[in-house]
């Protein structure tokens, strides 16, 4: 992997590690696209290279948590 890709995997990984810990916190419906990149240190175009919106962060975080848990 390249140093590019690498620091593209961090940028996506960054915004489902910090979706993931705020809608624990504080629910789904009360994090906001604004809160998960701010949380993440990543501009809000960034977000919407890697996720269509909250639902779709909301799934893939999800799914991201259960490959980890059963490796």
């Amino acid at each position: 992997m390249g140093k590019i890709d690498h620091n593209k995997q961090q940028k996506r990984d960054s915004l489902l590690e910090s979706a993931f810990s705020l809608f624990i916190d504080n629910g789904f419906s009360k994090t906001s696209i604004s809160d998960i990149v701010s949380h993440a240190g990543v501009a809000k175009g960034t977000f919407y290279l890697y996720f269509k919106d909250k639902y779709d962060i909301r799934t893939v975080s999800y799914t991201h948590l259960r490959a980890h848990e059963t490796r």
